[in-house]
This record gives structure tokens, C-alpha cells and sequence, in this order.
């Protein structure tokens, strides 16, 4: 009797393991930890009002920084999807998405820019991983500007992929909608 207990403790294991192991589906990469987060193609993270893609980087091949240059440090399944879904060797900390998306109504919050529906910014990442400059795509006014430029000072560096050589400059662009 006691062996039969013994066996059936062994046999849930074993299927926990592999439940856990295998995912019934094979859905989106979860951003965040969020039901509302997908990824819809390579290439782009989606997240709550937000989407984030990398953008095809035409930089100076002599700008990049070498593996023992930077400090690496384990990356948790949700940077690491974020990065292998972006095809980036920068990976977002796991926190930035979320904390991007609770600016939208301080970004939001004037008349002007109440009429907009989305703001669009090319954000570059150097060598190092710090976000080094920013360029909005369309008119904004004044104090949206101001309020976005607050926003990227407030951005994390991103922390490098393990398995790269060297790590170059990157450019995504963001879009944050009202």
C-alpha cells in the first residue's frame, strides 16, 4: 500500500514537470507577466497602450563595446523573451514597459495634447546600454515634449543579452497611445 502511495506522488511529479516543461499553447511571449502583453510579430513587444520594435540600425561599425567591458547579470524570462522578440542584444529591464505605460496620462494630460492619439519616439541606446538620444516622429507641442524628455531621463539602461561578442548602438522606436 505504502509503495502504491509512493508511486502515484512520483507519476504527479512527473506530469507537474512536464506540465510546466510544455506549455499547453503556443502563445505570445508575456511582457510584464500580463495577460494584456503580446508579442504580435518578431520584431515588436506589445504592452497595454505601448508597443515597442527595433529598428534596423545603421551605425558606426567602430562604435561598439566589447563582452568584458559591460557587467552581465542574469536576465529573467520576461527580459529574455523581450529581448529575443525585439532581436536584440539589449535587453529591457523586466520593470520599464509598465512603468513607461503609468506616464501615459501625465504624458496625456494637456488640451493640446489630448488631441493626439499616439506619440511616436526613436530612441537610441549606445554601446553601453544607456539611452543616449531620442527623436519624436511628428509635431508635439512644448510641453508634451518636455514631459516625454522627463519620461526618457526616468528609462533604465538596458542590460546586455548574454551570448553576444560585442555590443553595438540600437535603435527602437516606441509608440505610446492616449
Amino acid at each position: 500500500m505504502r509503495d502504491m502511495t509512493r508511486f502515484r506522488k512520483l507519476i504527479a511529479v512527473i506530469f507537474l514537470g512536464l506540465a510546466l516543461t510544455f506549455p499547453l499553447e503556443n502563445g505570445d511571449a508575456v511582457a510584464q507577466q500580463n495577460p494584456e502583453a503580446s508579442s504580435t510579430s518578431l520584431g515588436i513587444v506589445q504592452f497595454q497602450r505601448l508597443s515597442l520594435s527595433k529598428l534596423l540600425a545603421v551605425s558606426d561599425s567602430k562604435d561598439f563595446t566589447k563582452l568584458e567591458d559591460l557587467e552581465l547579470s542574469p536576465l529573467s524570462l520576461v527580459e529574455e523573451s523581450i529581448a529575443r522578440d525585439l532581436n536584440s542584444h539589449w535587453a529591457w529591464p523586466e520593470y520599464t514597459l509598465e512603468m513607461i505605460d503609468s506616464y501615459s496620462p501625465f504624458l496625456f494630460r494637456t488640451k493640446k495634447s489630448q488631441d493626439l492619439d499616439e506619440v511616436t519616439i526613436l530612441l537610441d541606446v549606445n554601446s553601453k546600454g544607456k539611452v543616449s538620444g531620442y527623436e519624436l516622429v511628428g509635431d508635439v507641442d512644448k510641453g508634451l515634449k518636455e514631459r516625454l524628455d522627463h519620461m526618457i531621463r526616468k528609462l533604465p539602461i538596458c542590460k546586455p543579452v548574454p551570448g553576444y561578442s560585442s555590443y553595438t548602438p540600437e535603435r527602437f522606436e516606441l509608440t505610446i497611445k492616449k
